[in-house]
């Protein structure tokens, strides 16, 4: 929803009060809508006595804190499983044209060089296949 598409008028809807009391600017905006809401005026009332009461507010701020963190954390985990997906991908790759290249008896120091694998890599994949 977009709050800054809201209409001026008053459609009369609970919805219409509720983004009015997500949209408000200031204490006679939330003041007008509590008015016409008994479910925002308890918004409203909550809203104030969360914002003087310091504990609340620094539980808040915590709990906000956690929550990026978290997502933060998570957003960092899915780009390193991607990264290493794509390094798994890579690496499969590389062990599949090596061991095509090995079917046709190209040189070892060849299939390093085109495929990035060491000696080692590509003489266990020769002694498996």
């Amino acid at each position: 929803m977009e709050l800054k598409k809201l209409p001026v008028t008053d459609d009369g809807t609970e919805l219409y009060d509720w983004a009015k009391f997500i949209a408000a600017e200031n204490e006679e905006e939330l003041d007008m809508v509590a008015e016409r809401n008994p479910e925002v005026k308890k918004a409203v009332v909550t809203l104030r006595k969360l914002s003087t009461d310091e504990h609340a507010r620094d539980m808040y701020e915590r709990r906000e804190k956690a929550r990026r963190d978290k997502y933060a954390h998570e957003s960092d985990l899915r780009e390193e499983g991607r990264v290493e997906g794509r390094a798994e991908g890579e690496t499969s790759k590389a062990y599949s044209i090596a061991s095509n290249l090995l079917s046709i008896n190209m040189p070892v120091d060849t299939i390093i060089s085109v495929t990035g694998l060491n000696r080692e890599q590509i003489e266990s994949l020769r002694k498996s296949t």
